[in-house]
């Protein structure tokens, strides 16, 4: 039987407080997602959520695995925004986010180097939103990319890939070559759309299901995301995702070059992929924080 939640938060508010970080920067040993925050406080459950975020100072994270779950989950967004930005000549942007995808991990003192491969894929995973799997070789690591076409245009990102990746490997000290394949595993099907209304998270991911888990913790999450289509939600959530969220994307799209409809490609998006009502307001909010 459930414990009541009076009874949890009352506990939440008797264990101990973390240590702030000087940074702002946090990480979850549990849920393994970092964010952006005024202090040690889960910032989506504060009053519920039994864990301390992390001051990466304290105890850095263990690994690129947390970036992967805003590759994976989180709404495409910002991958289908870069896709649209994307220049024909990708040669020093690609190299350009290779380097900042290192400053990042510098910067939020992820121990990257202990797991060279892992952090090859994570990179993929956050650039391109797509499941990707890894074939190993004597000689040759293989990544192959999910269902490419449901985010990027396969050349772009292929061409982007080809030269970030080597570059990082470069830096990681893997001496194997790298090529890239990708394989269409959910043909056409709609991608799943899905919000939490216990944790006010939006999620994106695989395919349309009737009924779904949460992707980040289910073994030990309670609540049911529920398909954007049959719930009535704010743009105030999606705004404070990406306000906590560390600004990977933002360092991203940056690099891009800038074009006059690119605040009205983002509120499409929101307004035809995600049933949201866009003010003025919160479309600049959301603009800034992506990196426009």
């Amino acid at each position: 039987m459930f414990g009541s939640k009076e009874k949890v938060m009352e506990k939440v508010k008797a264990l101990p407080s973390g240590e702030p970080s000087p940074s702002g920067r946090y990480w979850c040993v549990t849920c393994k997602k970092l964010f952006e925050l005024d202090g040690p406080r889960c910032p989506y459950m504060p009053k519920m959520c039994l864990n301390t975020p992390i001051a990466v100072e304290n105890l850095p994270p263990e690994s690129t695995e947390g970036l992967e779950r805003f590759g994976l989950f989180y709404p495409k967004i910002p991958q289908r925004l870069a896709a649209r930005l994307m220049p024909d000549d990708v040669e020093e942007i690609a190299e350009g986010w290779a380097d900042s995808y290192l400053e990042f991990l510098e910067d939020w003192h992820v121990r990257y180097r202990q797991q060279p491969l892992q952090t090859l894929k994570s990179f993929i995973i956050i650039a391109s939103g797509c499941e990707t799997a890894q074939r190993v070789g004597a000689d040759e690591v293989t990544f192959v990319v999910m269902d490419v076409d449901k985010v990027w245009d396969r050349d772009v990102l292929f061409r982007i890939l080809e030269h970030a990746v080597p570059h990082l490997a470069e830096h990681l000290g893997i001496p194997r070559r790298i090529r890239f394949d990708d394989v269409a595993i959910l043909g056409d099907s709609p991608m799943g759309r899905y919000f939490c209304p216990m944790c006010q998270k939006f999620f994106e991911f695989s395919i349309q299901r009737d009924t779904i888990t949460c992707p980040l913790m289910p073994q030990k999450c309670m609540a049911t995301p529920r398909d954007i289509a049959d719930i009535d939600v704010s743009i105030d959530g999606l705004v404070h995702m990406y306000q906590v969220t560390p600004d990977i994307y933002r360092r991203f799209i940056g690099m891009l070059p800038h074009t006059e409809d690119e605040k009205q490609l983002v509120r499409e998006m929101l307004e035809d992929d995600w049933k949201l009502s866009v003010d003025d307001e919160a479309l600049e909010k959301i603009a800034m924080l992506l990196g426009l």
